[in-house]
């Protein structure tokens, strides 16, 4: 059979599928007769197409999917509005507290400024200007974590949105119906009901009653420890429903924060009121059995306060008024801790100002040494010269001859003798320092060291002595 050869161009940017180097001839054929077949119709119903009649058709193709596209579009703008101004209110109740805390911090540090500038109001305007920058940086950077959170918020939403579809009201309902399980083992107790109670605000999320007493219920079932805010949660609850009892908060998974030294805990809120917290409860092995020695616990409790009930009306509001303190106390330790992590601020903010503001006098202390420290050297090398025999003399002497000699510029340089010693500690060995006294202003004797020409000093003085005498 012979066979006849096609030569086919086709762009250079294209590849040429590796399969056809596999066809047979008969194959290649088929390939190119209805390849061409196909094409040819292809172009006949093109030809046959006005321009109006493809861009209608290809919009009627295109409609569905541009409407479900601006369907997407205004649910994502609606749904970035709503979590901007939670994220917003959320950002200003956070940070309200601290812009607070900040003002009256201000306000302390204006007053102690305002000291400082009797002072020296040129040093304090430039650490105010310190504090000011510091404070800039510092909503700086507040502005700056803002907006981190911005966006921390806007993924998690995202992401919540994306692979979750349990609510947080989904998982307390899971943990009320497992709840609800463990509780059916009280369905032979007398006068037992259980009654849901988790729409109402201030009820907790059932009320368990007996012909006994009642108890409320809350039943948490968190990957983390129960916050503080559920015990304060609970216990607000049992307030508001004076007639209960007994107040069971449950975890199921987890321990409760601050009440997990045992797995079962009570609190007496006052004389007749009582919150029994319960750990992990689905860790035991048997949970209802759990449930059910707690119950008989409080039924020894209740009656033990219907027998207190009875004892003495004043012995009753001394109890009450012992619980009533004991909040008072709690609020005052809260307090108390709040206000000494403000105060502890206030001082190290102090500290900082005290020690710039001690930088900024030892900086001008040595700008006057400086310029003062020619002068005193000067003098000391015409008026004082070193000896081996003992001699000493008083700073105070030393001082009252340069005062003599430099009387002029004393008050110009604000030279004092306090100075004046420290010129002096520079020019001799502390050894040859002998203090008088201890005191900060003390004395202090100089030895190894006269005054130039002391002798002829004193033997002009002894000559015009005895010309005084002689006359």
């Amino acid at each position: 059979m012979s066979f006849n050869q096609v030569n086919i161009t086709i762009p250079c940017a294209c590849e040429v599928p590796d399969i056809i180097s596999s066809f047979s001839p008969e194959e290649n054929y088929l390939m190119l007769k209805i390849g061409s077949e196909c094409l040819k119709e292809g172009r006949k119903v093109v030809a046959s197409l006005s321009q109006t009649e493809i861009y209608n058709k290809i919009k009627m193709e295109t409609k569905g999917q541009v409407e479900k596209l601006q369907m997407d579009i205004f649910i994502e703008r609606e749904t970035a509005k709503k979590s901007h101004e939670m994220l917003e209110e959320q950002i200003t109740k956070i940070y309200k507290g601290q812009f607070e805390k900040l003002e009256k911090q201000n306000d302390l540090l204006r007053q102690q400024l305002k000291g400082y500038e009797l002072d020296n109001k040129e040093s304090i305007q430039k650490e105010v200007d310190k504090i000011r920058e510091k404070y800039d940086l510092l909503l700086n950077e507040k502005d700056l974590q803002n907006k981190l959170n911005r966006d921390s918020v806007e993924k998690l939403q995202d992401y919540v949105i994306k692979i979750t579809n349990k609510s947080t009201s989904t998982k307390g309902s899971d943990g009320e119906k497992q709840f609800s399980n463990y509780a059916e083992t009280f369905i032979d107790f007398k006068g037992f009901e259980l009654i849901d109670k988790h729409t109402q605000s201030g009820s907790g999320d059932f009320h368990m009653t007996f012909d006994e007493f009642d108890v409320l219920v809350d039943a948490k079932n968190y990957k983390k420890k129960v916050p503080v805010e559920q015990r304060d949660k609970i216990k607000n609850d049992l307030l508001k429903n004076d007639h209960l009892p007994f107040a069971w908060l449950v975890s199921l998974n987890t321990s409760i924060d601050k009440w997990d030294k045992s797995p079962i805990m009570y609190e007496w809120i006052n004389t007749r009121q009582c919150i029994v917290y319960i750990n992990n409860l689905a860790s035991f092995e048997d949970p209802s059995k759990i449930l059910r020695i707690v119950w008989f616990n409080c039924k020894e409790l209740f009656k033990f306060t219907q027998d207190d009930i009875k004892d003495d009306n004043e012995l009753s509001e001394l109890k009450e008024s012992k619980f009533k303190i004991m909040d008072k106390v709690k609020n005052i330790r809260k307090t108390i801790r709040a206000t000494n992590t403000s105060l502890n601020t206030t001082r190290n903010l102090i500290q900082l100002m005290d020690d710039d503001l001690r930088e900024i006098l030892e900086s001008e202390t040595h700008d006057i040494v400086v310029s003062n420290i020619s002068l005193f050297d000067d003098w000391w090398e015409a008026n004082i010269e070193s000896t081996n025999d003992g001699s000493t003399i008083l700073s105070t002497d030393l001082w009252h001859r340069f005062k003599h000699d430099n009387n002029s510029v004393i008050k110009e340089m604000e030279l004092t003798n306090d100075k004046f010693k420290q010129f002096i500690k520079s020019k001799v060995s502390v050894f040859s320092l002998v203090l008088r006294n201890k005191g900060s202003k003390s004395a202090f004797d100089v030895k190894n060291i006269k005054f130039v020409n002391s002798d002829s000093t004193v033997s002009k003085t002894k000559l015009i002595d005895v010309e005084l005498e002689k006359n």
